[in-house]
């Protein structure tokens, strides 16, 4: 097969909902949309495997060499997620077990234990067959695990084997019961244990210790990105193609530990129009987690749904919905689905054709997109998203803890990291790296870690030391270096290390419920704080806020030191965007600023390489915009050449490149 263009463009097919015969109607009809690429298997085991041990392929190399031989090229996927009937009728002790001891039936998906010894043999025999029949295949680009990784309901499966295997987890981690006890200060309450078997699951409807639920939460985590190894392993050792797994923008599975073992990152949202400019913060993390590009294998070409439709989107929001992904780095788009199904569960969710063939109301915007890509391909093959100086923390084992223990009455970790940190910057046209706590630092000039409670997350905190004193600056706080691994408060401060490298003393600490305090900048402007408040005593570091009103007024809220050849920058509480983004611009480099001016409702991504240089613009809420262009550009869309300020349609896209 002749190489296919980049971005890759598609959708999910699912070709054992349909009779064969009618793949080549569909084929026609996706050329005639402009698609290049089909995501197939992921949900299909039961036409795989429709017997304990009784293969057939022979559907699916029809469906993949007519796909390939009319130049498209084919993701395949495991059908791990959607088990045949027959796993539930002959090995029950597969399925998952909730909270309350029910087992799941047959019947949706997603019901299997992960940890189950059973389960994983039965996908490691599906895995296997089907990576010996298609491994080679020339049509195939790449490989995907599974189908959205979660855990499921409040607390995941609770069945015997996974409570087993936590409490052997727990063994592991602390060697005897009294390390764990001590640990968790299990005195209190009278809640010690004698042994490692007497841990319970923590049920949501118990109040159980925030130690014991940050555990468990993170067993989860772990139980699935271990299930996703296992099956990595085996297409690693018998494909030769990219290997990911769809990941959903929710962080309750640890995606730098998935991708410790995958080729690329592959992520799925439905994002409705009132919330696009927040996914953005997604693809600003997935980027940095792999050294490919990322795959957006699942949007929505207009409406979500299952046996209801719902969030019809207006005129463009296609467009500039299938475009993020590949402005932010990426390097293929799919919608699901590509014709909608004529039954089931999601019968009534958009797709690109309907289930009797006929085009959706969007089709022009598809086939514009597809367009596009094709005359800017150049362009966004030989350049990449700029790596931006300034890098947001971003961590799975904050969103378990600070679910466990929220600090703040209707404090939710992942709102107020992107609304109080991430919408600010980068509407003010701030570039940022979302990363993890593993995440080398050595890229950046500027770090901010808001809400990283337990800084010992990956060996953080000695890593952060070392790149301060080397010449970083570090935006901290509020409510980070608060908790030891074990989610525990500090004894011998608020904080394990931030008074010391400060020397700045804690003398008091306010939660932000039920009113804000107003806090005075060096600039003599006031604004508000948000969310939380620890009132310093500067102890010689220089104070760039101070608190006007309430128990913690004169005290600093906001101080600066030099540490080494960096600095720190201490934040007692959630400044507001204009002072936030001050705060950091003063701090960093030139580096840090925008690319060229625009408002605030359009994203400008810069990209360079191979000679090029340019970004690609979008206009994120279907409003008026403005940018301006310090010198000529060319639209690769339109073919114009542009310069200065210029307006900016709602729902607009451009994809300019420099002119020398």
């Amino acid at each position: 097969m002749a190489s296919l263009r980049k971005p890759y463009y598609g959708a999910a097919y699912y070709p054992e909902d349909w009779p064969l015969e009618q793949i080549d109607q569909d084929i026609a009809l996706m050329k005639d949309a402009g698609l290049n690429v089909m995501r197939v298997g992921e949900f299909a085991w039961s036409r795989m495997e429709p017997v304990e041990g009784q293969y057939d392929f022979e559907w699916l190399h029809l469906v993949v060499n007519k796909l390939g031989e009319a130049g498209f090229g084919v993701i395949m996927c495991t059908p791990t997620c959607t088990p045949p009937i027959w796993v539930a009728q002959h090995y029950p002790e597969c399925l998952v077990v909730d909270e309350n001891g029910v087992k799941m039936q047959h019947g949706a998906r997603r019901h299997a234990c992960p940890n189950s010894a059973m389960y994983r043999e039965l996908c490691r025999r599906i895995v296997t067959k089907m990576a010996e029949e298609f491994g080679n295949n020339e049509y195939i680009i790449g490989w995907q695990i599974d189908n959205e990784l979660f855990t499921v309901g409040r607390r995941g499966c609770c069945c015997p084997e996974c409570h087993q295997k936590f409490q052997l987890t727990l063994k592991e981690r602390y060697g005897t019961i009294d390390n764990l006890n001590e640990a968790w200060c299990l005195n209190l309450w009278s809640q010690a244990y004698s042994s490692f078997g007497e841990i319970p699951i923590p049920k949501s409807t118990i109040w159980h210790h925030p130690s014991l639920i940050t555990a468990w939460m993170d067993f989860q985590s772990d139980s699935y990105v271990d299930f996703c190894s296992m099956q990595a392993d085996l297409l690693h050792e018998l494909t030769s193609h990219p290997v990911g797994t769809d990941m959903m923008p929710t962080g309750g599975v640890n995606y730098a530990k998935i991708h410790q073992k995958l080729d690329m990152v592959q992520f799925n949202h439905y994002t409705p129009p009132e919330r696009l400019h927040k996914v953005t913060f997604w693809f600003d993390f997935i980027r940095t987690l792999c050294d490919r590009p990322f795959w957006n294998t699942e949007t929505a070409t207009c409406w979500n749904g299952s046996t209801t439709a719902n969030g019809y989107k207006e005129e463009g929001f296609c467009r500039v919905n299938t475009w993020l992904p590949i402005a932010l780095g990426g390097e293929a788009c799919l919608y699901w689905l590509w014709r909608s199904h004529w039954a089931g569960h999601e019968l009534m969710h958009g797709s690109v054709v309907s289930s009797s063939g006929r085009p959706l109301h969007m089709i022009d915007e598809v086939r514009e997109v597809s367009r596009g890509f094709e005359v800017s391909s150049e362009f966004l093959s030989n350049t990449e998203v700029v790596k931006p100086k300034l890098a947001l923390h971003f961590s799975c084992f904050e969103w378990h803890l600070l679910g466990a223990q929220p600090m703040v009455r209707d404090f939710r970790y992942i709102d107020q990291l992107i609304d109080r940190y991430y919408v600010p910057m980068t509407e003010r046209q701030l570039r940022v790296d979302v990363i993890d706590p593993s995440a080398s630092l050595d890229d950046y000039d500027v770090v901010v870690s808001p809400f990283v409670a337990a800084l010992d997350e990956s060996g953080l905190r000695e890593r952060l030391k070392k790149w301060i004193e080397d010449g970083g600056t570090w935006i901290a706080g509020p409510l980070t270096d608060i908790r030891t691994m074990d989610c525990t408060k500090f004894t011998h401060s608020p904080f394990g290390s931030l008074e010391e490298w400060t020397g700045v003393y804690c003398k008091y600490q306010i939660p932000g419920d039920p009113r804000d305090f107003a806090m005075r900048y060096s600039d003599g402007t006031e604004a508000l704080g948000k969310i939380w408040y620890d009132g310093f005593v500067q102890n010689g570091a220089e104070v760039l806020a101070t608190y006007t009103e309430g128990p913690l007024s004169g005290l600093a809220a906001i101080v600066r030191k030099r540490m080494g050849k960096g600095q720190i920058i201490l934040l007692g509480t959630v400044p507001d965007p204009d002072h936030l983004v001050g705060i950091i611009s003063e701090a960093g480099s030139s580096e840090l600023g925008p690319y060229f001016e625009a408002s605030s409702n359009v994203l400008v991504v810069p990209r360079k390489g191979n000679g090029m240089e340019g970004a690609v613009v979008i206009e994120l809420k279907n409003e008026p915009g403005k940018i301006e262009l310090p010198c000529s550009y060319k639209d690769l869309l339109t073919g114009q050449s542009l310069k200065g300020e210029l307006d900016v349609p709602g729902y607009t896209v451009m994809v300019l490149q420099k002119e020398s």
